[in-house]
């Protein structure tokens, strides 16, 4: 009778750590679709909201700055799929032993000019948003706002910096 019991007891609380790791499972999945996200953070219209809310563009401006955001984002659209192309190219070449280092260099060199490409379009771009400011106190604003955005895309997310942030 007490290994009936027993067996009962572990059946129940197997039950209940696989129902309880379901419901973990299905709430940090769920959570991640719902998190809140500041202007900035990458969404598609976080630069818009900065450049109303800190560098003072007006409607036309940024009816004007949505123009040429649509136009750069088709524009560089091909490089992005070249760099692709040239880093899984690069990175295919990981399991050929026969692959000297001097091609891989040249794949790397690929990729590195494609990225120059791109950083060269992307400043062009941001000089011309630049251009639609109307006075010297919107371009030392927008300036700012700028470099503060590439600054924050050149650091990893840390969890620590978040929940500072918050907290203030």
């Amino acid at each position: 009778m007490s290994n009936t019991s027993t067996n009962r007891n572990l059946l129940f609380i197997i039950g209940f750590l696989l129902l309880t790791n379901i419901a973990v499972l299905v709430y940090f999945l769920s959570g991640k679709k719902h998190e809140e996200r500041k202007p900035g953070s990458g969404r598609p219209n976080g630069l818009t909201e900065a450049l109303q809310n800190e560098v003072g563009f007006n409607s036309e401006q940024v009816a004007r700055y949505e123009e040429m955001r649509d136009r750069q984002r088709e524009n560089i659209k091909p490089l992005f799929e070249e760099m692709r192309k040239a880093k899984d190219s690069l990175f295919r070449m990981m399991g050929d032993s026969t692959v000297n280092d001097s091609i891989i260099s040249k794949a790397a060199d690929a990729i590195a000019q494609k990225q120059r490409m791109l950083d060269l379009q992307t400043f062009a771009h941001f000089r011309r948003v630049r251009a639609l400011c109307t006075d010297a106190d919107q371009q030392v604003k927008y300036d700012s706002a700028v470099l503060r955005m590439f600054r924050k895309m050149g650091k990893p997310p840390r969890k620590n910096d978040s929940d500072k942030q918050e907290k203030k």
